[in-house]
């Protein structure tokens, strides 16, 4: 097959390699025409869900603030920025649940959020006296921190964000969590309950 400049798809030793190619000649679409195949043979193979390349981006990100600032000021810093994102992500929920004039329940924050749960999180649900316990063991943002050593950096999003997501939606809302690098085990869980009167927190 041809592939560009009127140039034919040489084998063996004569063969132009790929760089060569592209050095020499540039890009055409005879050239880049096989690219759609062969992206649909690989599948996702070797994408990172968009869930993870966001976990690759805070921890770089969070690795040079504390190489720049310190463990404790760089830390802190990183920590005040995930909960600014948090308290947002939360409140735009709010909003778009409110604009369709329904209530800031927890059901409607589980049907409205902002992520896609069940393509990033592999999750097992329970009930437990009235709350709802989720216990995640295949978590896309930890999996792809992990894939590059980045786990300690990840640690601070884990840790504070799930609490300022619900803050900003309704903070009614509560939220125990045990997350996998506090605990040692290969699972975080998450137990949710909604405040009233007169009922214990647990």
């Amino acid at each position: 097959m041809e592939r560009g400049g009127g140039r034919g798809c040489l084998s063996g030793e004569n063969a132009m390699d790929d760089i060569g190619r592209e050095k020499e000649q540039g890009f055409d679409f005879a050239y880049l025409g096989d690219v759609p195949q062969k992206k649909t043979e690989v599948g996702s193979t070797y994408q990172t869900p968009g869930f993870g390349l966001a976990a690759q981006l805070f921890c770089c990100s969070a690795r040079r603030v504390i190489d720049r600032l310190g463990s404790e000021e760089g830390a802190a810093v990183m920590k005040a920025a995930v909960e600014d994102f948090g308290l947002e992500r939360g409140r735009h929920i709010a909003r778009r649940v409110k604009e369709m004039g329904l209530p800031l329940s927890f059901k409607n924050w589980l049907i409205y959020s902002d992520i896609d749960s069940l393509a990033n999180f592999g999750a097992l649900p329970a009930i437990e006296h009235g709350d709802l316990v989720v216990k995640v063991s295949d978590c896309t943002f930890f999996s792809a921190a992990h894939q590059w050593g980045l786990e300690e950096f990840a640690r601070i999003y884990c840790r504070h964000v799930d609490y300022k997501i619900l803050a900003g939606y309704n903070p009614d809302i509560r939220l125990v969590l045990e997350e996998r690098q506090a605990t040692g085990k290969d699972f975080c869980v998450f137990r949710y309950a909604m405040k009233q009167a007169g009922r214990q927190d647990r």
